[in-house]
């Protein structure tokens, strides 16, 4: 497992274009994981990416769009 010490020496490493990045990752897991957290149940159920826009070049296909075999 690795330390703090061995953390800290890896992220002088990272290239200043992903440093953004890697920030907000940071931040995403001060978060604490509480009791209102969504399960993956209820995940399915209120359907968080409903009416979302996403990228046109992403991998996931609209929300409403059926898929042709």
């Amino acid at each position: 497992m690795i330390n703090r010490e061995q953390l800290k020496r890896e992220i002088d490493l990272v290239n200043d274009a992903y440093l953004e990045i890697l920030y907000r990752i940071i931040q995403a897991f001060k978060i604490p994981l509480t009791e209102t957290s969504l399960t993956v149940e209820e995940m399915s159920t209120t359907n968080p990416l409903k009416e979302s826009v996403i990228f046109e070049g992403d991998l996931i296909s609209p929300i409403d769009e059926t898929w042709i075999d």
